[in-house]
Parts: structure tokens; C-alpha cells; sequence
């Protein structure tokens, strides 16, 4: 009986060679013919489920949002609310080598948007979902279920929770920036205490 071929899976893991050559090569080298070689696949296998260059870039681009998006699926939900909310964001900011890998393909790949409209759709979705999680983290901290602020520290009932998700969204593409602006392999836990002490920070307004 002739195995059979899982075609997601595959997908993913010529995505992820791409991913390969983008960070080795650059967006230009990221051809057909050179990711088929990383991915070791034949050019013609690839283009079975890719069959153009365009097509190959797009998804690359969308398997960096749907990585993020199965890392917070699997959070579990039984976390309290401010527990949560600290695991979201960190889920969107550079904290080891694979989310490394995600923000510096997706940066390369947002510059390649500017002349790309295919890919600046998919860029603007991405920023987009990334602006609705930062509001679900602001609600998540805000949430009645949150610790008492510290003494002398009362919260603001009028919190302004679109303002403050930009805010975060904004913390968040920073944090990610600096992050990958320092060596491989730099602790980031400076990041994380940067993070989790804006959120704090909200929570006791």
C-alpha cells in the first residue's frame, strides 16, 4: 500500500526551509529551485504544492502568524487571568531560537511587502492580529480576577483599553527588535521582566 503523503505537513516543512535560506541567503535567494535543495525535496515535488515563487514567499510569510497562533492554542487555559496574558505576549517576542528565527524571517519579509501587494496583505493581517491579541492581553490584566494593586495604588475603572493595546503592540515590536539586534543565544530575561513589569503596571491603574 503506498504511503501516504501528509501535504500540511509537508507545506510546513518546506516553509520552514525557506525560512532556511531567507536567514542564510537572504529573500532573494529563496528560490524554487534553492529551497527544494534545503528542504530535500525535487523542484518538481515542490512546485507540486508551490507552484510559483510568489506562492512559496506568501505562505512563509503566513506560517509565521499560524506558529504563534498554535503556541497560544496550547496555553493552558486554566492559567489565571494575569498568568495568561503575561504567556501571550511572551509568545510574541523573540525569547529563544525558534521565535528568533519567526521575527527575523518576518522582518525580511515585511521589507520585501513594500513592493509586494500579496505580501503586504498578509503583512497587514498579520499586524492586525497581532494589535487584536494585545487587546486581549490588556483585558486579560484588567480582569476582575487580577490581584489587588499594591498599597496606595488604586485602578482606573476608565482604563483605555485601545490605547493601551497600542501601547503594548507597540512595546511588543520593540522588545522584538532589541531582541534580535543582540548575539544568538543573549539571555533575554530582560525582556521578559520589561514585559511582565508593563503589564503590571497596567493591572494596578
Amino acid at each position: 500500500m503506498p504511503k501516504l503523503i501528509d501535504h500540511s505537513q509537508r507545506r510546513t516543512e518546506i516553509g520552514e526551509a525557506a525560512w532556511r535560506v531567507i536567514l542564510r541567503d537572504g529573500i532573494g535567494a529563496a528560490s524554487v529551485r534553492s529551497v527544494a535543495a534545503e528542504a530535500g525535496v525535487s523542484a518538481g515535488s515542490l512546485r507540486h504544492l508551490f507552484p510559483s515563487q510568489e506562492q512559496l514567499v506568501a505562505f512563509s510569510m503566513q506560517l509565521v502568524d499560524s506558529k504563534v497562533r498554535a503556541r497560544v492554542a496550547e496555553l493552558p487555559l486554566g492559567l489565571p487571568p494575569r498568568e495568561l496574558a503575561l504567556r501571550v505576549a511572551e509568545e510574541l517576542i523573540p525569547l529563544d531560537a525558534n521565535r528568533r528565527a519567526e521575527v527575523e524571517v518576518s522582518l525580511a519579509l515585511d521589507a520585501q511587502a513594500s513592493s509586494d501587494p500579496a505580501l503586504q496583505k498578509i503583512r497587514n493581517a498579520s499586524h492586525a492580529a497581532i494589535g487584536y491579541a494585545c487587546r486581549q492581553i490588556i483585558e486579560l490584566t484588567v480582569s476582575d480576577n487580577s490581584p489587588t494593586p499594591r498599597p496606595g495604588r488604586a485602578k482606573t475603572p476608565d482604563l483605555d483599553i485601545k490605547r493601551e493595546s497600542r501601547r503594548l503592540h507597540a512595546l511588543i515590536d520593540g522588545l522584538s527588535a532589541h531582541l534580535t539586534y543582540e548575539p544568538a543565544g543573549s539571555d533575554p530575561t530582560w525582556a521578559r521582566e520589561i514585559l511582565a513589569d508593563h503589564l503590571d503596571e497596567i493591572a494596578e491603574r
